[in-house]
């Protein structure tokens, strides 16, 4: 059987236009360059907020996931948990909605003017399902929105997958814990300054966050065993 390759795309932020665009890229490519090889999509998370249509976002990338064979994967970032939060918090709700909304909820909120009555609580149900991290052992690859705790993975648990930006993450020098060992971390949540993917560690731990909503790109890794990855952009 040929070997499957994996294709991560970093933080969305609503900008649905570009999203289709780099799966058509990646689509094109794979099927030219390998075409019986499985594709498996993985979605990094921070769909939504700040950019143009994260309603039309979630609606496209659900689609996306019932359709498409071998079945993606759609992580959940932070920004998908702060709109969960801003909805479905017990405690503090005021908190919760004006923190979401001054980090682009109100964008996201003003995507939806016009929709269906229930959409927004039918995307609210699939966010909730959403991981926070994908492995693929047999790849020796680690799918993650915001990091890992170097020290103790796989037991970081969901805040620190959405969140962490710890300095020792950015060094896979300073990894430590033995479930690590061999592995890549491909992760999004801190856009690069240059708008280009940025590495560690030899490439160990690769951040593909390039700013699409800060006027970067969006970027797509495929990934393959032994092989440079390859980047696409739009």
């Amino acid at each position: 059987m040929t070997q499957p390759i994996h294709c991560a795309i970093g933080d969305i932020h609503g900008e649905l236009d570009r999203l289709k665009a780099l799966h058509q890229q990646v689509l094109a490519f794979a099927q030219t360059q390998f075409p019986k090889a499985p594709l498996h999509f993985v979605h990094l998370g921070d769909l939504i907020d700040r950019g143009p249509d994260s309603c039309g976002v979630i609606d496209y990338l659900m689609d996306f996931e019932r359709t498409r064979l071998p079945r993606p994967v759609t992580l959940r970032g932070n920004h998908e948990q702060m709109m969960i939060d801003a909805f479905e918090s017990s405690e503090s709700s005021a908190v919760s909605v004006r923190h979401w909304s001054t980090n682009g909820g109100a964008e996201t909120f003003e995507s939806y003017s016009g929709k269906p009555a229930g959409l927004m609580q039918r995307h609210l149900g699939w966010l909730k399902t959403l991981p926070t991290h994908h492995a693929v052992e047999s790849a020796g690859l680690v799918f993650v929105h915001a990091g890992v705790d170097p020290d103790r993975y796989p037991a970081c648990g969901e805040q620190v997958h959405m969140w962490t930006r710890r300095r020792e993450f950015r060094d896979p020098s300073c990894w430590t814990a033995p479930a690590l060992k061999g592995k890549r971390v491909i992760h999004g949540h801190t856009p690069t300054e240059d708008s280009l993917p940025e590495s560690g560690g030899g490439g160990r731990r690769l951040n593909i966050d390039t700013g699409a909503v800060y006027g970067g790109r969006l970027t797509a890794v495929i990934l393959r065993a032994g092989e440079p990855d390859l980047f696409f952009h739009s």
